[in-house]
């Protein structure tokens, strides 16, 4: 059976200036990352994007 759903989500802190990436991990969302405003945000559901995590704030 093929499942479909949310792979990947972002909850961005903006007190703290952070970034936490969730993503799936046998069919559940885990925390993956934690990213700071030196830190640079890459995905392997969008492989070409590349953002600095200091533009989110």
């Amino acid at each position: 059976m093929k499942l479909f759903g949310v792979l990947e989500y972002w909850i961005a802190d903006r007190e703290q200036r952070k970034l936490e990436v969730y993503r799936r991990d046998r069919g559940v969302l885990k925390l993956a990352l934690s990213l700071y405003a030196r830190d640079e945000l890459t995905s392997p559901v969008l492989p070409d994007f590349r953002v600095q995590i200091s533009q989110f704030f």
